[in-house]
């Protein structure tokens, strides 16, 4: 059975418990830069531990150690971190607390415009050692208070999460250390009760805390010996986690280093913005376009911008106002934007022209046709535009000339891999009967389009080779990402400029009439760079996620000149694809709001249910253990306790016979006459079983419910509590 240790096996326990959380502390060297949060953390764990043993040896209440100890680290965290600046203040406050709160609201938003590893703030310190506190607390709660210390184990995972769901791994010694710890740990708790004795006994506890000890010098060694091989195996830098998306509202972000290796994660349903296009819709926002491909992985390097005047033209520089009177006025919208739950360092835009007009510090990026912001967007934040809704056709694309300027040769680079050559074969069979590029750009998009040849999916296959776009053609499964950069990739290979954009899709519309875009409506699709149109959308990803490509890319529209929307947006109620928050885009239909409450709210059930099943296992397991190896020490301990009570204590110094003879004359005294001989009787046998227990050389083996049947006895002769009485003979 586990027993809750006692003396001086608290304190080891206790610093167990301490070590085991220390070390999973290093975990966070991955997604947190080296700094002062370290040693701070540790000294914090350690200080509240010697709290724990200390009232954890001056109490029995299994529940007292954890409310003190929660008291000393919410009036220690508030003195050390919420203190007036200049001076410190040991006595809490409305103000201390409410300076708390704002340093914990500052962490989180932290946290969440930064990318690891990212240096530890005084508010993300905070953030770190409260945590580390309150995973000790429950910690020595589960494994001490509970006397469950194999569940202890769900505490400690709470300090790996952020390392995992980031994919930054820590230090071999974070493993080894939390291991060890709670394997010995496991060791120190399965000893027998306190009391216990005999050969028998201590041959068992031997045993048992042998076993232990030799689990965990196992465990270190294959960690350490098995760990280097096992990272060196081939497919093993393949396995990753899915994105657990939106930490919380307003968290919102859209990924730049995309994997094509990674299958989709969880998708956010919050709404990122809300939008109004009067006369006419404007297609997707863009947030930002991806140049460089190394085979799996979309990556950006950026550069410091030159700040642009709020009334120059965004791409393509030609005056929305000054325009030659004989030249016929082009289709316009004008477009209002409300950020809700998005925070980017870049404004979602239109893919076509626009000029726009916001508040704050706003930089323009031609290249790349992107505006940063100095910061990131905040929930609140409004503007506008004027968009020019380009002719493109059909037949203008086909006319555009194929010389390029000397600037596009970037947008033709190709990834040198070992299928480099299989994907410029492919792309050349796709196009075979394609006249020019407008024609080959149709037939790439067509070719992805079509459910015969691609099906959605947001579970990647695992990689077969180095290079992600081959090993897509080959398993023809994938979401966005992948359909947009085989498109991207095989486009650049016959000579065509090409780049990924990443952004949103238009959303639903309210019954406002304004255009409500969430975290599962955004996007990823190709751009390809044609004279005289700049660049220009392509949507290879199949109808059933994005509805229709845009007008001049449907071989089954019209070629009229007149511009139109790229798409027919009046689907209330349908979102397309999706793009998991800091990940990779996107992800099939998604439910309505109605829908994910009632899922949010099962899977909060779901949660309840499970621990209070795993609550009452423990007290199941608890009960049966004690139940199921009752020995004559434990019973002498229960009606030991039950006799304390009521006011009678003895010294261990007594034998158990004078104790049962001192017991006898007590009861007697205060009940005003002797024991029935039935109590009499059953005190004395557990007397007498007790000793034998203790000094036989061999002693008999008790049955339970002869034991307790003893214990029953006497403990129906005990009468109301009366004042102490320490029995000294």
């Amino acid at each position: 059975m586990i027993a809750v240790p006692r003396g001086a096996r608290t304190w080891l326990a206790g610093g167990l418990c301490a070590l085991a959380v220390c070390a999973s502390l290093l975990t966070l060297t991955g997604p947190i830069a080296p700094g002062r949060w370290l040693p701070i953390a540790v000294a914090a764990v350690l200080g509240l531990a010697a709290v724990l043993a200390v009232a954890r040896a001056l109490t029995s209440a299994w529940w007292a150690p954890t409310l003190i100890g929660t008291c000393a680290t919410g009036l220690g965290v508030l003195a050390a971190y919420a203190s007036p600046p200049g001076r410190f203040q040991a006595l809490p406050s409305t103000d201390s607390i409410a300076r708390l709160g704002d340093s914990i609201r500052a962490a989180l938003e932290y946290t969440e415009v930064s990318r690891p590893p990212v240096d530890a703030t005084r508010p993300l310190e905070l953030l770190i050692v409260g945590g580390a506190l309150l995973v000790l607390l429950v910690t020595d709660l589960i494994a001490l208070g509970l006397a469950a210390p194999a569940w202890s184990a769900l505490a400690l995972l709470a300090l790996w999460l952020p390392g995992i769901a980031l994919g930054r791994g820590a230090t071999g010694w974070a493993f080894v250390g939390t291991s060890a710890a709670y394997l010995l740990l496991l060791a120190l708790t399965a000893a027998p009760p306190p009391g216990a004795r005999g050969a028998r006994v201590r041959a068992d506890t031997t045993r048992r805390a042998g076993l232990a000890v030799a689990g965990a010098a196992t465990v270190m060694v294959a960690a350490i010996v098995l760990g280097p091989v096992a990272g060196s195996t081939p497919g093993w830098s393949t396995v990753r986690l899915p994105d657990l998306g939106s930490a919380g509202p307003g968290s919102l972000r859209l990924a730049q280093d995309l994997d094509l290796r990674e299958s989709l994660g969880a998708r956010s349903s919050e709404v990122v913005l809300t939008y109004r296009a009067d006369p006419v819709t404007v297609g997707p926002l863009r947030v930002f376009t991806l140049r460089d491909f190394d085979g799996e992985n979309w990556s950006r390097d950026d550069r410091s911008l030159g700040l642009a005047p709020d009334d120059v033209l965004l791409w393509p520089a030609r005056d929305l106002v000054n325009r030659p009177a004989d030249e016929a006025a082009p289709t316009r919208s004008n477009v209002t934007v409300r950020v809700v739950g998005l925070r980017e360092e870049r404004l979602p835009v239109p893919v076509m022209p626009r000029t726009v007009d916001v508040d704050g510090r706003w930089s323009y990026d031609a290249e790349r046709d992107e505006v940063v912001r100095v910061g990131v967007t905040r929930p609140g934040t409004i503007y506008s535009m004027r968009v020019e809704l380009l002719d493109i056709t059909a037949a203008s694309l086909r006319g555009a000339e194929t010389d390029y300027p000397a600037d596009m040769e970037q947008y033709l680079s190709v990834p040198r891999t070992a299928r480099t050559g299989d994907v410029a074969a492919a792309a050349v069979e796709v196009t075979s009967a394609a006249s020019g590029r407008y024609e080959q750009a149709l037939a790439l998009q067509s070719y992805f389009r079509s459910a015969q040849n691609f099906t959605y999916d947001t579970e990647v296959p695992p990689a077969r080779s180095n290079d992600a776009v081959w090993d897509f053609l080959g398993s023809r499964t994938g979401y966005c990402v992948q359909f947009a950069t085989a498109m991207t990739v095989m486009a650049r290979t016959l000579g065509i400029p090409a780049r990924l954009a990443v952004g949103f899709l238009p959303g639903s519309i309210n019954e406002a009439g304004e255009n409500v875009v969430t975290g599962r409506d955004s996007h990823a699709w190709p751009e390809l760079y044609f004279s005289g149109a700049g660049w220009v959308r392509f949507e290879p990803t199949p109808a059933v996620q994005t509805g229709a490509p845009p007008r001049w890319a449907d071989p089954f529209a019209g070629s009229g000149g007149a511009p139109i929307p790229e798409e027919n947006p009046d689907r209330v109620g349908a979102v397309p694809t999706a793009l998991p928050t800091q990940s990779v885009p996107t992800g099939p239909a998604a439910p309505d709001a109605g829908a994910d409450n009632r899922l949010l709210y099962g899977a909060g059930g779901a949660v309840a249910v499970l621990l209070l099943v795993v609550a009452w296992w423990i007290v199941r397991q608890r009960r049966a253990a004690r139940e199921g190896s009752l020995s004559p020490e434990v019973a002498w301990a229960r009606l030991r306790a039950r006799l304390g009570s009521v006011g009678i204590t003895f010294s261990d110094a007594r034998t158990p016979q004078q104790v049962a003879a001192l017991v006898a004359a007590e009861l007697a005294r205060r009940g005003g006459a002797p024991m029935r001989a039935q109590a009499q009787d059953a005190l004395n046998e557990l007397a007498l079983a007790v000793q034998d227990h203790r000094y036989a050389p061999n002693p008999r083996m008790w049955e339970t419910g002869e034991l307790e049947r003893w214990v029953d006895a006497v403990q129906r002769e005990i009468t109301s509590p009366a004042p102490v009485t320490v029995l000294s003979g």
